[in-house]
């Protein structure tokens, strides 16, 4: 069988062919990046009535919105409910987990008002417990967010945990229940319908190449062109290049990659995922998977070898992480190994806000979704168009945080593959 180095997700929803569009030589705001983000900002900005442009340096959903696992949910702070508390204080913390626990929601709301159709299916999130240890800090965070932002939730015992896994290796686990999964190609193919019928110009492979202060706001320079906007957002999250280097040099880029099964038996699938639900469990590498919306394959994901792509080590990988949680795929062919970047930052939060000082003074940004993206980039990206707006619902509990970065880091995680490497050992003796 051939192994496809492109996205499953491609297979139902190819890459359009790009359309040469004309550059005007000014327009109210650019915004660089037409993944989630671009364009969910864009939308917001159009509908308030702004004129806007939105820049893709690559064909028209090339990057991680259309590549990613497609798994939705509210994706909690990983400093846990303590680590928010003591960096933020009660009040703040709270708010923060209030607003992530409304991403999904949000989302689903979204889909059906706009009338995108993502093949959208809230089934729940199970995150399987690798060690007893595991478990039992699972069942004190369950219970600290119940407490704190009402989750819904359910602990699930070794000996339950068959109704939700047809995995061995687990220790129980924990269920949320209102997380999902889409195609997040169908996905963007329709925002992408969507914000250009709100009179966006979208141009792809249109890359961006110098953006300076003028007197009109900004200057852009393209690869065919030059522009003037009075606002510019930033939404590259981890395509976070030179042009912008006061904010690549706060976030991570990191390699997520993923493999597809062949279609399976449908018995089997039925044994693995009883409940189709999306999953995931506790290692500190994260390993993330799902049926595909169809329910015939299992969708499996992890972190890649390096920050280049290459496809032959990334198959390694999660082929042999997919059988350490399913030995029944062993023998099972696999067709699709595909990957893209994601970004980290280094207080493992979003960030939202406009950037003070620097070349990118006055230029407002979102990104850093530290590798749960759906949700939360389509969020903030409805709600950075409303800042730039002026308007005060963009208001989030996210505003004005610190967007670190540390000294002598220019944007080069060179330091990643040692890191990753011990996480990986860590995973295999069980700290």
């Amino acid at each position: 069988m051939v192994l496809k180095t492109t996205p499953y997700w491609w297979e139902q929803s190819p890459r359009p062919k790009t359309e040469t569009v004309a550059l005007p030589t000014s327009i109210d705001v650019a915004v660089i990046g037409a993944g989630f983000t671009g364009l969910c900002t864009a939308l917001s900005l159009a509908r308030g009535g702004a004129s806007v442009i939105v820049f893709e340096a690559g064909v028209l959903g090339c990057g991680a919105s259309t590549v990613n696992g497609g798994m939705v949910g509210p994706s909690f702070h990983k400093l846990g409910i303590d680590g928010l508390k003591n960096k933020y204080g009660v009040d703040r913390a709270n708010a923060i987990l209030r607003e992530s626990v409304g991403f999904i929601d949000y989302l689903d709301d979204f889909l059906a008002a706009e009338g995108i159709e993502a093949e959208f299916v809230r089934a729940g999130r199970f995150r399987g417990a690798l060690r007893p240890l595991h478990y039992d800090a699972m069942a004190r965070d369950l219970e600290g967010l119940q407490k704190a932002v009402g989750v819904e939730g359910d602990m699930v015992s070794k000996s339950e945990q068959h109704q939700e896994t047809g995995s061995p290796i687990f220790h129980g686990g924990l269920v949320y229940h209102r997380d999902g999964g889409l195609d997040p190609a169908m996905y963007h193919d329709g925002l992408a319908r969507t914000v250009r019928d709100a009179g966006v110009t979208i141009a792809p492979e249109t890359a961006v190449t110098a953006l300076r202060k003028s007197s009109a706001g900004f200057e852009l320079t393209t690869v065919r062109g030059t522009i003037n906007a009075g606002q510019v957002a930033v939404c590259t999250n981890g395509y976070t290049g030179a042009v912008t280097q006061d904010l690549r040099r706060r976030v991570l880029p990191l390699r997520s990659a993923m493999i597809a099964t062949a279609p399976l038996d449908p018995t089997l699938m039925k044994t693995l995922m009883p409940k189709a639900r999306v999953y995931g469990d506790s290692r500190r590498l994260v390993a993330y998977y799902r049926p595909s919306p169809d329910g015939s394959r299992i969708l499996f994901g992890g972190r890649g070898s390096g920050l280049a792509d290459n496809s032959a080590a990334n198959f390694r990988i999660l082929h042999r992480s997919m059988i350490a949680v399913y030995p029944q795929l062993s023998e099972v062919a696999t067709d699709h190994v595909w990957s893209g970047l994601v970004a980290y930052t280094f207080d493992h939060a979003p960030h939202i806000g406009r950037f003070q000082g620097g070349a990118l003074d006055g230029a407002f940004y979102a990104m850093g979704y530290c590798g749960s993206g759906v949700a939360r980039s389509s969020y903030f990206g409805s709600k950075l168009g409303l800042k730039m707006l002026g308007d005060p619902n963009g208001i989030t509990a996210f505003d004005d945080l610190d967007f670190e970065t540390r000294p002598l880091y220019g944007g080069n995680p060179w330091f990643m593959p040692a890191l990753l490497m011990w996480h990986r050992i860590a995973d295999r003796m069980g700290l």
